[in-house]
């Protein structure tokens, strides 16, 4: 077995050749791909939003709408572990997983539009005991969490298991990254449609709360539709042999995920990663909208969908070039790749967003999105790597254990990052009241965070991933001995 230190396997174009059986029709990789649109509508849209609605536009303090987010992806995290054990212990006739991908993907899309319809009339600066808004936000938040995980673990597995594969598992990601940045745009573009989807004629201002419900809305039945083109067209490869293998306890299950080196490796990288990079999401936001544009949220939200499809461009691009260093020098120097072009592109923000320079914003989103894209195709192709050296070990396939505990990591980040960032605009200073007139030391630290945090974080992913030790050379021969002992599945 090679140690963590040795150069990594450079594959030939014949080894690097995806056989027949182990290559993915197109149609099921477009149909799993669909299914990512839940990842990002499921996890991210009233993340994303919910600081705009809540605090920006009915003034509930940033630390109580940091508390919702922060609790909410805390039950999330929980609920991810429970589901992705019970997808792998479920015996029906569709499957393991994709009863519950049908299931999670019609409730989950129909609740989203939910979240947003607290009454503009409710007075959100009182104590958080009396506070009606702070109420409807934590409940709606806590249900949504146990919809979203019902359909988000059971998927990943069914992506861990697509195909045996080293490169085609990057090939796989590597689609659903690419609908996944176009569904961002969407996404990113929903703050300008609740900007101008309806004038209440009292005031002769947007009708926020509705143009969000109706953004939201559309959001939910594309989740919806993406669940059902899942279940159809995405078969488990692995089901005849996860039929015949005993079921595991839940803290037999855990137990044994969190034994594995390379997946505590891949953990680490993982937490170092996603905690700033949410973190400082939400600190940009506030960078762009209270620095570059002084406070001008309409004049922010025209930006914002331009970003989007700068985002999915440069973020395109982004796959692809991590999917060809994938191929070509494994997947190691491809994460290599992704941390650094991270690390000069969050550092750059401190240049690059400057007043009334709404361009330059556009620019660097779309530079952080060359970065993120490749991260999140690399890092989950490693992880189903991980099931095969774990099969080595355990004799089962266990996919939903390892997306649960890896879902669970990245969840319990970010409910940390979103905490601590809500946290940090208080304790700077600012106001959200005070619309563009923020105190210069408050705007001051903002931009600092925003742009150092992640820059120290991925320097430590950085050293974390030289001692990761499944190399392409190492799967090679997990794969010869899994199919020794068992068959080629």
């Amino acid at each position: 077995m090679p140690s963590a230190t040795q150069p990594e396997f450079r594959p030939s174009s014949q080894a690097a050749t995806i056989e027949p059986g182990d290559k993915i029709p197109i149609k099921v990789k477009a149909a799993y791909a669909f299914g990512g649109v839940n990842d990002i509508y499921g996890h991210w849209f009233y993340a994303n939003l919910a600081t705009k609605v809540f605090n920006q536009f009915l003034f509930l303090s940033p630390t109580l709408v940091g508390v919702v987010l922060v609790l909410a992806r805390v039950v999330d995290a929980f609920t991810d572990t429970f589901f992705g054990w019970m997808s792998d212990n479920t015996r029906t006739r569709w499957g393991r997983r994709r009863p519950y991908v049908l299931f999670g993907s019609i409730v989950a899309g129909v609740a989203l539009p939910c979240m947003f319809m607290p009454s503009s009339s409710w007075d959100a600066s009182l104590p958080w005991t009396h506070n009606k808004v702070f109420w409807f936000m934590l409940i709606s938040a806590l249900l949504y969490a146990p919809m979203i995980s019902a359909y988000s673990m059971p998927y990943a597995s069914l992506g861990a298991e697509l195909t045996p594969n080293y490169h085609e598992r990057t090939n796989v990601m590597a689609w659903k990254g690419i609908v996944q940045k176009l569904s961002g745009v969407y996404m990113m573009s929903a703050w300008w449609i609740a900007q101008h989807f309806h004038v209440d004629v009292a005031t002769g201002k947007p009708d926020v709360l509705l143009g969000m419900q109706v953004s939201a809305g559309i959001a939910g039945a594309i989740m919806i539709c993406a669940g059902l083109a899942t279940f159809l067209f995405v078969e488990e490869r692995y089901y005849a042999k996860a039929q015949t293998q005993t079921r595991t306890h839940f803290w037999d299950s855990l137990g044994l995920t969190l034994k594995s080196r390379p997946f505590l490796i891949l953990l680490g990288i993982l937490g170092a990663y996603s905690v700033p990079t949410m973190m400082v999401t939400n600190l940009g936001d506030y960078a762009s909208t209270y620095y570059v544009f002084g406070g001008d949220q309409a004049k922010m939200s025209g930006y914002m969908s331009l970003s989007a499809w700068g985002y999915f461009v440069f973020g395109t691009v982004g796959v692809l070039v991590t999917t060809w260093i994938s191929k070509h020098r494994g997947k190691r120097m491809a994460l290599v790749f992704n941390l650094v072009t991270g690390i000069l592109a969050f550092g750059s923000s401190w240049w690059m967003y400057a007043p009334g320079q709404g361009s330059l914003v556009v620019l660097n989103t779309a530079f952080t999105g060359f970065a993120a894209a490749g991260f999140w195709v690399v890092l989950p192709s490693m992880s189903a790597d991980v099931v095969d050296h774990d099969e080595i070990t355990t004799r089962k396939r266990r996919e939903g254990a390892f997306s649960s505990i890896f879902s669970w990591t990245s969840k319990m980040g970010m409910a940390l990052a979103v905490f601590v960032s809500n946290w940090m605009l208080d304790l700077v200073g600012f106001r959200a009241e005070l619309g563009g007139h923020q105190s210069s030391e408050a705007i001051w630290w903002i931009r600092f965070l925003f742009a150092a945090i992640p820059v120290l974080a991925m320097t430590v992913a950085l050293i974390l991933l030289a001692v990761y030790p499944l190399s392409q050379s190492r799967m090679r021969a997990i794969r010869e001995e899994l199919e020794r002992r068992r068959g080629t599945v």
